[in-house]
């Protein structure tokens, strides 16, 4: 199998978590979005959730649980609660003890319902954390399965710069004293905006996007040789950083004389080469540096292609057909 192309910027092997204690999210800013409470079951709050999805246990109430999915967060609104108040007190314990046969992490009622007392006495009985959250079932189960996929997404470190080049994430990478930093604070010069310098941490988001974001030890500063650290926010202003950003192009910035640079037409009508990140395909683009080489410039055109390709223009094939059309019309 072919070495990455990224091996030698990458940091330590990608990790990602494979459990969550509840507790975790009372840690979390969404414990405020949601205007989240827990009502009962608190010394079970290092239960664990293990997947990014989550269940609305309507069937297992009724007593069905050939496919009950317990290793995720039990979200129940107006269906469930209204179905537990029509149920007998004796009824409601014994559905609820035979769901407690599985390993459930957590119950989570939106619209700030109140479930019978007898549901929350068992929970407190079984230890299961049950929480309250004043917001719409719907908003409940997208902002819920948003917080878990980001927690549970695969994570990287890598060594280069992320600008946001034209609303294009560019993560440029390379020998250390090649330039990174020095193209990225001209690309801020420019205007464009800096997410991170030296130390980039990658994130798999859902829909096959990573998210690139700033080492939080660092965030809006750079390293530049020869004169130090230089904060970004403070003598350019918020306009020109950001905190996150969808990464579209990896440009590794390469000596004029390594090989490997794309830079006959012939090569480029073949579209541009992809690598694989955290199971994401992602542009690749190995740009020579050296003297007289506005490099900064360059990663702009690059970003700019970059960007027409993402609307279906692809201008080394439209030039490639004219050209063909000429010489057709020349012979």
């Amino acid at each position: 199998m072919e070495k990455s192309k990224l091996a030698p910027y990458l940091g330590d092997k990608p990790n990602k978590i494979s459990s969550l204690p509840v507790a975790e999210i009372f840690k979390d800013p969404i414990c405020n979005e949601l205007n989240l409470k827990l009502i009962a079951g608190f010394q079970g709050t290092n239960r664990k959730i293990y997947t990014a999805d989550i269940n609305r246990p309507g069937l297992a109430l009724t007593g069905y649980l050939e496919y009950f999915a317990n290793d995720r967060i039990q979200v129940m609104g107006n269906t469930e609660i209204n179905y537990l108040r029509k149920l007998t007190s004796s009824n409601v314990e014994a559905r609820l003890v035979s769901i407690f046969s599985f390993e459930v992490p957590a119950f989570l009622l939106s619209r700030g319902l109140e479930p019978p007392q007898v549901f929350l006495d068992v929970c407190n009985r079984h230890g299961v954390p049950v929480i309250q959250s004043t917001l719409s079932t719907d908003q409940v189960i997208s902002r819920v399965i948003l917080y878990l996929a980001e927690k549970f997404s695969p994570k990287a470190t890598i060594h280069g710069t992320a600008v946001d080049c034209f609303g294009v994430g560019v993560l440029l990478v390379g020998k250390s004293g090649v330039g990174k930093s020095e193209t990225a604070l001209e690309l801020v010069e420019r205007g464009h905006r800096l997410v991170g310098d030296d130390v980039i941490v990658l994130k798999k988001a859902i829909e096959e996007a990573i998210i690139m974001e700033p080492n939080p030890e660092f965030e809006h500063y750079m390293h530049i040789r020869g004169i130090g650290m230089v904060d970004v926010f403070a003598v350019y202003g918020a306009g020109h950083i950001r905190r996150k950003k969808e990464l579209g192009l990896i440009v590794e910035l390469v000596e004029t004389k390594r090989r490997g640079a794309i830079d006959n037409l012939d090569e480029l009508l073949k579209g541009w080469p992809n690598e694989n990140l955290l199971d994401v395909k992602i542009p690749f683009l190995r740009i020579p540096v050296g003297p007289g080489r506005n490099t900064a410039v360059i990663v702009e055109s690059a970003a700019l292609k970059c960007r027409l390709k993402e609307l279906g223009i692809d201008i080394d094939k439209v030039f490639a057909e004219k050209s063909i059309g000429r010489m057709l019309n020349n012979s």
